[in-house]
């Protein structure tokens, strides 16, 4: 049998991490949430985990680029962002070593997709 695979989730929005943190689970992953960056990296440090959903904006406007920047290269990372369309056309998020970007709200069936095939991706890359 296969190990479940671990998901962060790190929002500041308590109601999109327990919704999400829900449908995750629901879908089979063991899930961890943090309310922002300085927990992200706490928790991230502590338990290694297989992929980060991590929002945009928290604490600081930017707080999700600046963790993605810091940490992108050691952790899978998918940015989330209500304003994501806008936020490609001011940064460019491909500088950054994360997996994707996803528009919130976010459909459940294209959210499951999206981290399946990142799960998947780490799997057959053999890294990160």
């Amino acid at each position: 049998m296969s190990e479940k695979k671990c998901i962060l989730i790190v929002d500041d929005d308590p109601d999109f991490r327990r919704t999400t943190e829900l449908l995750l689970q629901a879908a089979g992953y063991d899930v961890l949430t943090a309310v922002d960056s300085h927990d992200a990296e706490a928790m991230a440090t502590e338990h290694s985990p297989d992929l980060i959903l991590l929002d945009v904006m928290m604490e600081e406007v930017d707080a999700g680029f600046t963790f993605a920047e810091k940490f992108g290269r050691t952790y899978r990372i998918i940015l989330l962002s209500s304003i994501a369309d806008s936020s490609v056309k001011v940064f460019d998020a491909h500088t950054l070593p994360v997996k994707g970007i996803l528009q919130k709200p976010i459909q459940a069936d294209i959210l499951l997709q999206t981290v399946s095939k990142a799960v998947q991706e780490d799997k057959e890359e053999g890294n990160l």
